[in-house]
């Protein structure tokens, strides 16, 4: 499982990485040919913007594996090992709540902006808002595994 993990978290961090400089290379190139040539690429701030998606729902899949969401837990650190415990799974089943319903609603989304095509790409915008359910998988999953990890102790 953990190698499985590994490779996810590979992955994901490749195709961020790959949207970032994505979106470098085709802002730079679109400046060059404005600013030189009088022309750009009329799709290429579009690409850009829905890479930019990507990589913000991406990104919160990194920070879930490395505990980097905002928590306030000013409460629950006072308390004793045992009620911290009880406090973080009582956490994680109510994140796990929350992401099921992005999920649901997100295919739901998926499927109406499936039918709309992008004007400069061609592509459906359900290639875009896809990232949301995908993202809310991902935390899913490792929300999943931070709560198996913490009954193991």
């Amino acid at each position: 499982m953990k190698k499985s993990g590994h490779l996810l978290g590979i992955i994901v961090n490749f195709s961020t990485a790959i949207a970032l400089a994505g979106i470098v290379v085709l802002v730079f190139i679109n400046v060059i040919l404005r600013y030189f040539f009088n022309s750009g690429l009329t799709w290429s701030e579009e690409v850009a913007v829905n890479l930019f998606v990507w990589v913000i729902f991406l990104g919160a899949i990194m920070a879930a594996r490395d505990g980097l969401h905002i928590r306030v837990d000013v409460f629950v650190s006072r308390l004793p090992k045992g009620l911290q415990k009880i406090f973080l799974l009582l956490a994680n089943f109510l994140v796990l709540i929350g992401l099921a319903v992005l999920i649901h609603g997100g295919i739901k989304v998926v499927k109406v902006t499936h039918a709309s095509i992008s004007p400069a790409t061609g592509i459906p915008f359900s290639y875009i808002t896809i990232s949301l359910v995908v993202s809310a998988i991902g935390i899913g999953l490792i929300t999943m595994y931070q709560t198996y990890k913490t009954l193991q102790r």
